[in-house]
């Protein structure tokens, strides 16, 4: 039986934190006494991040300070109704960041992080037959301590103590006051007779080198109750057809380990959305007994796939089910607090990235809810998964120790996913602790702590997936992924075409941010007053944002693994009303830079290269079919839409294919535009347009330098 226990929480906040010398865990009578200084407790309707739940405006200003000046206690009560059961337990799946816990005075334990599941043994301290008092201390600090005190670097420099990825990160991706904290997701007690899993079960699977068999592989560690005797089930079932393709049982010996396995043959992959179908599976581990049909159960939705990943000098790309796949990504970090994120959410977000083209999705330095992985797995969006390591964190043995073992519980809490095709490491390392003439590819964090143990962990704990070492550390042998913001966060001087003739082997970060719909931003009439005056400027920064990822997009899909093997767009949505880096809007409104995805972005395209003259014109298919024989047309016409050139050619456009179609090699006088179509029987397969080619527009004044960082906004200009 399951207890739920997320309504009736009372919180308080300890200002002096003196609520355990005080022992509140134990007693509260003292709490409205004169001497203590101590808070009342207050209701809350649900659990999720206090700043969600008591602030209002949660995602920018000073008044979040408080939060986290000192530690919240929280307080359930509940009664046990099953008082015959042999065993209970506690579990929370998400507090952020620190907490302890204690049930009916009797302390159970601590944990450290916000994403991870975690369970407490209740035998000896639950009441089977009256109340129960269940308190909670949660705490997420500030950190304090920045790199040689350098105060004008803070924003970079300041030793991140806390496993909680871009938090402090204040470049107006997070804000400088959001440091979420809170109870969130779900808090429940399980009872079980007779036996049960002492954890979760695991199921893995090999593929043959054909692909054509699955070898299957469940475990479970079970714990029984006064000696009784239990059965361990399994079953493979297939979503779509619902018909169960291997199952099994076994007596649990004493010692209670047990380990089933089997083969399948007549299984389907799971591909993402344009390289196949996300096919899946059920996997069920139950329990039952002569007295009880179910003591315990574990499900899990799985997809067979295999992926690979060749890298060296000249390559990093990617292999899915033996064939090349090719990235078309989006960075993801959908809202500054996970606890707002709804399934309905999820899905709008995930689905619009399908309409856009994206068959990646980069979780960038965080970890979302369940929900999120299974809507990717049921879609067939490939997950690139990063760890929190981003930045500055502190450069010691304990503090790596400590980041290991939580990234380490992430990747064995999402490894079941089969959307998961990658793990990162770390996210641009290097930045605090890169010597004088060094690169990010040789730092402390790289070659002595955390990077080649934390490498070495995952690859352990996930022999079944590639991993990056150090994103952006190109040069790297167990890395070799770019970041690019040639004429964005790089400042004024460069222009995003400097990137004409460079090439990537796989580029996992660019972009542009753009302001949000301004009718949007007058809903925070004080962000909006401060953006009003360049207001004017709205349509120029939204241009230059399309302009900039057409230009980057197409320049990756015409160096298709030569030696480009994909690319990640950075920031699908704004992660607040603050935070401008999306193609949508924090509200959903899409931005210019969405057009420019749509034209760019799809798995057919075609596309121009051009700087200061016309190069070539470029077929690309990243299906694993072949079109077969397509009409491509061309027409360039000048200022006054007179035609300086048309003409058409035949071209067989092959399965995960570029195809070059043309060469100009020559400039068309000053003001010109392209129209591209290609057409198969009369019927358009893609088109592309450039409007005045070469007169691209400008970096806007004043990015990326300008702050508030009062808002956590951008200024543009100064």
């Amino acid at each position: 039986m399951e207890l739920y226990l997320n309504k009736n929480w009372y919180i308080l906040q300890d200002v002096h934190d003196a609520g355990e010398q005080l022992e509140l865990f134990k007693e509260e009578d003292f709490l409205t006494e004169q001497g203590p200084q101590m808070s009342e407790w207050e209701a809350i309707p649900e659990l999720k991040h206090l700043q969600l739940l008591l602030s209002d405006h949660p995602y920018w200003g000073r008044q979040l300070r408080y939060f986290n000046d000192a530690p919240w206690w929280y307080k359930n009560e509940f009664t046990i109704m099953d008082d015959d059961a042999d065993h209970f337990v506690l579990t929370f799946t998400n507090v952020d960041y620190y907490c302890k816990v204690w049930l009916n005075g009797i302390y159970l334990g601590q944990h450290e992080g916000y994403s991870i599941p975690f369970s407490f043994d209740l035998d000896e301290a639950v009441n089977r037959k009256g109340n129960n008092r269940l308190i909670v201390k949660v705490w997420s600090p500030w950190d304090k301590d920045v790199d040689q005190n350098n105060q004008k670097r803070r924003t970079f420099d300041v030793y991140r103590n806390m496993v909680k990825g871009t938090y402090e990160h204040s470049d107006t991706f997070v804000q400088r006051d959001v440091n979420p904290v809170g109870i969130y997701g779900k808090v429940s007690i399980c009872s079980y007779k007779e036996a049960c899993f002492i954890r979760k079960p695991e199921f893995s699977y090999t593929l043959s080198d054909d692909l054509k068999k699955a070898y299957l592989n469940f475990k479970a560690d079970v714990t029984r109750y006064h000696n009784k005797q239990c059965r361990l089930h399994v079953i493979c079932l297939d979503n779509l057809t619902k018909e169960i393709q291997f199952e099994a049982a076994c007596n649990v010996p004493e010692k209670g380990l047990c380990e089933l396995s089997g083969e399948i043959d007549n299984f389907s992959l799971w591909s993402t959305w344009d390289q196949g179908t996300p096919y899946t599976y059920k996997i069920k581990m139950w329990l039952e007994s002569e007295k009880y049909h179910c003591l315990d159960m574990y499900e899990e939705i799985t997809g067979f796939r295999k992926v690979e990943m060749i890298r060296n000098e000249k390559q990093t790309m990617f292999i899915l089910n033996n064939n090349n796949f090719y990235i078309r990504g989006t960075a993801y970090f959908p809202d500054n607090y996970i606890s707002a994120m709804t399934r309905e959410r999820y899905q709008r977000d995930l689905l619009a990235m399908k309409a856009c083209g994206f068959n990646m999705v980069r979780v960038h330095v965080h970890v979302d809810l369940p929900d999120f992985y299974e809507l990717c797995t049921e879609i067939g969006l490939g997950i690139m998964h990063d760890s929190e390591y981003n930045w500055a964190h502190p450069l010691t043995d304990e503090f790596a120790k400590r980041f290991i073992s939580i990234y380490l519980e992430t990747v064995d809490m999402l490894k079941k996913y089969p959307a998961v095709l990658c793990w990162i490491c770390m996210n641009e390392p290097g930045l605090l602790d890169t010597e004088e003439g060094g690169s990010r590819s040789h730092s402390r964090s790289m070659d002595i702590n955390p990077g080649p143990a934390l490498y070495e962990a995952v690859c352990r704990h996930d022999s079944t997936r590639p991993v990056i070492k150090g994103s952006f550390c190109e040069d790297d042998f167990l890395s070799g992924d770019s970041h690019n913001y040639m004429g964005s966060l790089y400042g004024e001087e460069g222009h995003y075409s400097d990137i004409y003739g460079t090439v990537e082997k796989l580029n996992t970060e660019y972009g542009f941010d753009a302001l949000p719909c301004f009718e949007n931003l007058k809903k925070e009439p004080q962000i909006y007053s401060r953006l009003k005056k360049i207001e004017n400027q709205y349509e120029k920064i939204g241009n230059y944002q399309y302009s900039l990822l057409k230009y980057y997009t197409e320049h990756y899909r015409m160096q298709k693994y030569n030696p480009n093997a994909g690319y990640v767009q950075f920031l699908f949505s704004d992660i607040a009303p603050t935070s401008f880096y999306g193609l949508y809007d924090w509200w959903g409104v899409p931005k210019k830079g969405l057009e420019a995805m749509l034209e760019s972005n799809m798995p057919i395209g075609v596309f121009l290269k051009y700087r200061e003259r016309l190069d070539e014109i470029y077929v690309v298919n990243d299906l694993p079919e072949s079109i077969g024989t397509c009409d491509i047309f061309w027409h360039v016409i000048n200022e006054k839409r007179e035609t300086l050139e048309k003409g058409s050619c035949e071209a067989e456009i092959g399965k995960d294919s570029i195809v070059l179609i043309k060469t100009f090699g020559k400039r068309f006088g000053d003001t010109i535009s392209v129209y591209l179509t290609v057409k198969k029987n009369q019927k358009v397969v893609c088109s592309n347009h450039y409007e005045d080619l070469y007169h691209m527009p400008e970096h806007v004044s004043g990015h990326p330098g300008r702050i508030s960082h009062e808002f956590g906004i951008r200024l543009y200009q100064a």
